[in-house]
């Protein structure tokens, strides 16, 4: 998970530097010229941090808006596991996708998983 997070401040402030500097790419522009209309998540945060809003780096703004796409995918998969709130969710409910990532954590392997039921199933 170090990657992505960075990737989105980096981009983020990259493309707050674009808007400085007005020279935002095309694929930007059709949204907009400033940081409120760029960032999707930038009107939460202005209503959160009204006049301060103005000092908030667009690096941090971008990590914000991917921490808040993170979160809305996981209220999905927790609602197709029919899992309202973390709480709920066991280890159960979880897999690891590589074999590292098992063993370090003791949640069971993905292709592990549901290998019981195959099994019954085919046999």
């Amino acid at each position: 998970m170090a990657r992505a997070p960075i990737t989105a401040a980096m981009v983020g402030k990259n493309v707050g530097l674009r808007i400085t500097k007005e020279n935002l790419p095309i694929y930007y522009g059709r949204y907009g010229n400033n940081v409120e209309s760029v960032f999707v998540e930038a009107s939460r945060l202005k209503k959160k941090f009204g006049k301060d809003f103005e000092d908030l780096p667009t690096g941090a703004i971008g990590l914000y808006t991917y921490n808040q796409r993170l979160a809305q995918g996981l209220k999905q998969l927790m609602c197709g596991a029919r899992k309202f709130a973390v709480q709920h969710i066991t280890r159960n409910d979880i897999a690891a996708l590589t074999t590292e990532a098992a063993r370090a954590s003791g949640i069971r392997y993905v292709m592990d998983v549901d290998r019981e039921e195959v099994e019954r199933i085919l046999s």
